[in-house]
């Protein structure tokens, strides 16, 4: 089901609003089951109490959990068998606004903004099995519920300039400026391995209330040994600096609802144009030239987005279950030292300048 709804109007000071609301849901959505996926056998214990998956294990084609359901024919055990099945619960909803100005003196402004979310139950991928291997969650794989799209879109802001000048007949000159705000993405807080024993790694992490919730595992790296202590100190502040992580306390971390910050860019543009009238046909010679994230020529510090610091959000390691049946598990290590900030600048060809120079000869 689309719904659309926009208007324009024309406003004082020869200004021009623009206003679209869009609803999507959902009738027919898919999303995916291991039918080969027993229900669990068990749960951790203490404040995180997730299903566990343990026994029934097969070895074709990967180790995990599994029964005798579809095509286990002997010697040619299936482990997953996905099937595709039907759900109505996605959704998404987008609203911008915009004004825009032109000048008579060959001048353009226009500034816009628009917000959207998506949810849905799964990002579908080319194949079944790494739609339902890849989708995290933290409970029963088979029935992930509603989150957030990897595709939902946040915010965006953009302002865009123009100003063309003619001159003595035969040139002229424009100036452009783009300059674009907008979510750098989103991603989900996991663990790094197979935390619930279901045969894959797309666990959520649970985000506990305070130290008392936290259960360590002592490790080394090198020479060096990390102790729980250590660790849940770090993990502590970690929380305490993470906006998301620090208002979602004693809950499980929800899919994809991790977005990044903004990133914020603009683009520079002059074209110099020479005419002339030559056998009754306009003939243009046109010099331009473009910096792409112009921001980032002025100061290296700009224009440059970020992403989840070592490049995922797999910030929990080594997940198990410990004697008395907890949750237990170590903290992500980067660069030789516990993990301690969310985020850390990309370095991409978008976070660098770039300038493209273009020729154009015209007639017609």
């Amino acid at each position: 089901w689309r719904t659309d709804i926009g208007f324009d109007k024309k406003m004082p000071w020869g200004m021009i609003g623009t206003f679209d609301f869009m609803y999507n849901r959902d009738l027919d959505g898919i999303y995916y089951i291991n039918a080969n996926l027993p229900a669990a056998q068990s749960a951790f214990v203490g404040a995180d109490s997730r299903l566990r998956w343990v026994g029934l294990s097969c070895t074709n084609p990967t180790p995990g959990p599994c029964v005798n359901r579809i095509n286990n024919a002997i010697g040619n055990v299936v482990a997953r068998n996905i099937v595709m099945k039907n759900q109505s619960i996605g959704r998404a909803w987008n609203i911008d606004g915009s004004l825009e100005r032109p000048f008579a003196n060959g001048m353009f402004l226009k500034a816009a903004y628009n917000y959207g979310i998506a949810k849905n139950t799964i990002d579908p991928g080319s194949i079944a099995s790494g739609s339902w291997n890849g989708n995290p969650q933290s409970g029963d794989p088979n029935n992930p519920g509603l989150s957030y799209s990897a595709n939902s879109p946040g915010h965006r802001f953009f302002i865009a300039t123009s100003y063309r000048k003619e001159y003595f007949s035969f040139g002229a000159t424009t100036l452009s400026l783009f300059f674009d705000a907008h979510t750098n993405g989103n991603t989900s807080f996991t663990f790094a391995n197979d935390m619930n024993g279901d045969g894959v790694t797309n666990d959520l992490i649970y985000i506990p209330r305070n130290v008392s919730e936290m259960n360590f595992q002592s490790f080394a790296v090198g020479t060096r040994t990390f102790t729980p202590a250590e660790q849940a100190a770090a993990w502590e502040s970690f929380i305490q600096q993470d906006d998301y992580l620090k208002s979602h306390r004693g809950q499980y971390a929800q899919r994809f609802a991790v977005f990044l910050p903004l990133v914020k860019r603009a683009d520079f543009s002059i074209q110099q144009e020479l005419f002339t009238d030559f056998a009754r046909r306009r003939n243009s010679f046109q010099v331009r030239a473009d910096i792409v994230n112009v921001g980032n020529l002025l100061n290296r510090h700009w224009g440059i987005g970020q992403r989840i610091l070592g490049g995922n959000g797999q910030i929990l390691t080594n997940a198990a279950a410990d004697a008395l049946g907890r949750a237990t598990y170590r903290l992500k290590v980067v660069n030789g030292e516990l993990i301690n900030k969310t985020f850390e600048p990309t370095a991409g060809r978008a976070d660098v300048f770039e300038i493209q120079l273009g020729f154009r000869y015209t007639f017609n």
